[in-house]
């Protein structure tokens, strides 16, 4: 029964017996056998009362000697080298809020790859219950766009807007029209969406915000390293779920599913020389040891 729901598995010609996968595991539901090697004891269900479906025992595995949910160790991806930070430290400072984009559909593959990538991003429990819904065709945006634009504007000259906005952050946005936001004040142009959504319900409904939250960033940051704008938009999402719910009900995103942000995303029309220089130096609390000489 057991092998039917992880189809936990080890190479004994490659097992060290070094241990790691036991001591990596979340569910605590691997142990040594009484031959020496690691095997998983019966468990009632996934989550805390089992497996957590991590993977974490194949991931850490020096030999490649585990397999489990029949992936292969051989299919992964290896780790990242250690050089990397600078790169890492180089795309965070340089990645900005893209208002302009190019009006065309970005390369399929590159959306394919960043997905492919995203599916490992990390949730509450490793539940993986986030949803990502990708609108990749320029034409479907400016259909969505259309509808969710013209109800903004019919609410707008009634002075209805969303929980956030009033007729003076209304006027600034209309304002950065003619420049910023190339006559779009509402999906910045973007061609195409990216919105992580999840159901929110019960007592976890908190972790299900965190996860579509999480899911975002790591997304974002993902377009920006393969060369793509972004734009993290929460107004854009409070129109769709405030104002037009026909615009949200295009996206086909269920009802009761939290989506807090949307992101614009496509070939940037600007690019920027460098990062920028910002300093939190008296919001950054850090608590280290101090050394007094005697």
């Amino acid at each position: 029964m057991l092998e039917l729901k992880t189809d936990f598995k080890v190479d004994k010609t490659k097992c060290i017996k070094c241990g790691k996968c036991i001591n990596t595991c979340s569910g605590l539901v691997l142990k040594w056998g009484h031959d020496g090697y690691p095997e998983m004891i019966p468990f009632e269900r996934f989550g805390w009362r089992g497996c957590w479906r991590c993977q974490h025992c194949l991931a850490v595995c020096p030999q490649g000697a585990i397999s489990i949910f029949r992936k292969k160790p051989e299919d992964s991806l290896p780790p990242v080298p250690e050089q990397m930070g600078e790169y890492m430290e180089r795309l965070v400072t340089n990645r900005r809020s893209c208002r302009r984009f190019l009006a065309e559909n970005v390369d399929p593959a590159i959306i394919t790859r960043i997905l492919s990538a995203m599916e490992a991003v990390p949730t509450g429990g490793n539940s993986m219950g986030v949803e990502y819904t990708v609108i990749d065709d320029i034409a479907r945006v400016d259909e969505i766009w259309q509808e969710a634009y013209n109800v903004m504007e019919q609410k707008a000259s009634k002075h209805i807007y969303t929980h956030s906005f009033s007729n003076f952050f209304y006027k600034k946005m209309k304002e950065s029209e003619a420049s910023l936001r190339k006559d779009d004040m509402l999906f910045c142009g973007a061609p195409h969406l990216f919105i992580a959504h999840e159901k929110c319900v019960g007592k976890w409904a908190e972790d299900s915000k965190a996860n579509c939250i999480l899911a975002t960033a790591y997304f974002e940051l993902l377009c920006n390293a393969h060369g793509l704008g972004t734009v993290i938009m929460s107004y854009s999402s409070e129109v769709l779920n405030e104002l037009a719910p026909n615009a949200r009900e295009m996206l086909g995103i269920p009802k009761d599913h939290y989506t807090g942000l949307i992101v614009g995303f496509g070939y940037p029309e600007i690019k920027y020389a460098r990062g920028v220089q910002k300093e939190r130096k008296g919001k950054i609390h850090r608590y280290t040891q101090i050394k007094t000489s005697k």
